[in-house]
């Protein structure tokens, strides 16, 4: 549908086909139509993209996603973009491209709303991971907003490319933790022999002894914390947007 001269003809369609009641409803969603086409249009956009995905390669993705890493000896990216199998890749130049054509970038994804050379993520010492757009057609949006030229990542930043929808990471510090306690690693060791066992009576002293110890357990309630940390994350990795790009 092009704006506006398709829509006086969409008016008059509907008030020759809809009776009354109908008509009024249908009018009424068509303003609020209009009100996000007019105000909000990248909220129309997202709300658009829930509908199909162009992305063939990626549908048994359940949530596609891009790491930045940097430590003192490497900068890379891990992802699972490449066929859904996670992997690091390592690029001298550290500059990462994506788009269509598998001869022309490091990161193919065959989504016919990509261009063949749609965007690319770069790193810059002392700044970090930029998102760059290479002249697609459809363009590059993080968190929603168009990406003109250059946009430096933060970590949890939503990237969206054609029909794809991707999380960013960003990895900065390596951690080191101290070692178990001699507890939980006779714990450990117990568990593993249960697995082998399968005695009723040795699996019901095995939770007796890990609730003794109230590991995870949260004074307020009194129960085993249960979190899932891709419960926030799932419910916008449906992306498709209307717009078709051949670049």
């Amino acid at each position: 549908m092009s704006f506006p001269n398709d829509l006086i003809s969409y008016t008059s369609d509907l008030m020759e086909t809809c009776d009354g009641g109908e008509l009024q409803h249908r009018l009424r969603l068509y303003q609020v139509f209009l009100k996000l086409y007019e105000h909000h249009r990248s909220l129309l956009d997202e709300i658009l993209s829930l509908e199909n995905s162009g992305s063939k390669t990626l549908s048994k993705v359940t949530l596609p996603y891009i790491q930045g890493v940097t430590t003192e000896q490497q900068v890379c990216l891990t992802t699972n973009l490449l066929q859904g199998k996670t992997q690091t890749l390592i690029q001298p130049q550290y500059i990462w491209s994506i788009g269509r054509d598998p001869r022309r970038v490091s990161i193919p994804v065959q989504d016919t709303r990509l261009s063949r050379c749609h965007a690319a993520l770069r790193y810059i010492e002392h700044q970090g991971f930029h998102l760059i757009d290479l002249g697609s057609r459809n363009g590059s949006y993080v968190n929603g907003e168009p990406v003109r030229r250059s946009r430096l990542l933060a970590d949890g930043d939503r990237i969206r490319l054609g029909s794809l929808t991707i999380v960013f990471f960003l990895s900065q510090a390596v951690k080191q933790l101290p070692p178990l306690s001699p507890e939980i690693v006779s714990l450990l060791e117990q568990s593993h022999s249960t697995l082998k066992v399968e005695n009723p009576a040795v699996v019901d002293n095995f939770r007796l002894e890990v609730q003794s110890l109230n590991i995870d357990e949260d004074p307020t309630e009194g129960k085993l914390s249960n979190v899932n940390p891709l419960e926030d994350t799932s419910m916008f990795m449906r992306s498709n947007p209307f717009h078709q790009g051949n670049f």
